[in-house]
């Protein structure tokens, strides 16, 4: 797991980054007139904004608990990748939504060089970032990582059909040139949309307590059933939910009375906080050891 260092650092990366492609591509679309860097720009400058929110919430998410916020701010870190996700999809059907309308109105003649240049430019930068990117385990990061793959398809999707502007330009089939343009849009955004929605599901799903990740669920897993087996108990009722970074656990485990101390139940909770320090989560554990069997 990533140290807030190392997560503040990859999201300065990322904002440098965008800003310099972004508002480059917004202007060049803006002077030439060229709807698809407009819209790759006006997507790039609302990812400013939710990267330099993501930079807070890594920061806020692990100041110390207050009076007014006696249990911190872990549910900044999935509000935060939620709402870069809904961000990203409203641009989506904006963007998509002016494609069409253009297209009603006869389309829109683009120039096909500055076109493809931009696309092979942007490609390259944004699937270099995204691989740095991914380098760093974060939640936050993580969602940087998905903005600028999907910026690196919009970017290959461009190109892609700049080439077929210029095969139709040979091919002196001009009157589909003006729809290029528009329809790079539309594709663009089909293409890309899976990503925003990948992000609010994350980031709902957390906000509502859900399951951990995959990994971090067997991890939790092999730990309880470690200490289970070590201490001669019978298998306990698990649950677990990550928030941010923080993971809750709940273990109950229902033993017979008069057999088991106070003291034995810290053991056990030490235990298995110690076997999952690899984590990089912060572990709010709650091990119960009741005699009570309708109690879980």
């Amino acid at each position: 797991m990533a140290t807030v260092a190392d997560e503040a650092r990859a999201l300065r990366v990322s904002l440098i980054a965008n800003a310099v492609l972004s508002l480059g591509a917004l202007a060049l679309g803006l002077v030439l007139g060229i709807r698809v860097l407009v819209f790759d720009g006006a997507f790039g400058i609302i990812g400013m904004v939710t990267t330099w929110m993501a930079l807070g919430a890594s920061r806020k998410a692990l100041q110390d608990p207050t009076r007014r916020n006696p249990f911190g701010w872990p549910a900044l870190v999935p509000l935060v990748v939620a709402v870069q996700g809904v961000a990203a999809l409203a641009t989506l059907v904006i963007a998509a939504g002016d494609a069409v309308i253009v297209i009603a109105d006869g389309g829109q003649d683009i120039a096909v060089g500055v076109v493809a240049g931009y696309g092979v430019v942007l490609a390259v930068g944004s699937g270099i970032v995204a691989w740095w990117l991914g380098r760093t385990s974060s939640d936050l990061v993580h969602a940087e990582a998905l903005d600028w793959r999907g910026s690196a398809i919009r970017a290959a999707v461009v190109a892609a059909g700049a080439g077929v502007a210029a095969i139709l330009s040979a091919a002196s089939v001009t009157s589909l040139l003006p729809y290029v343009d528009p329809v790079l849009v539309l594709a663009s955004c089909v293409l890309v949309a899976p990503l925003p929605i990948s992000l609010v599901r994350h980031g709902v799903g957390e906000l509502l307590e859900g399951a951990p990740p995959a990994g971090t669920a067997a991890q939790v897993d092999a730990a309880v059933v470690a200490v289970t087996d070590a201490r001669g108990l019978s298998a306990p009722v698990v649950r677990a939910a990550k928030l941010g970074h923080r993971l809750y656990l709940e273990v109950i485990y229902h033993v017979e009375p008069g057999r088991w101390s106070i003291d034995e139940q810290d053991e056990i909770r030490r235990d298995i906080l110690t076997r999952l320090d690899g984590l990089g989560l912060e572990v709010w554990p709650s091990i119960e050891l009741t005699t009570d069997p309708g109690f879980d």
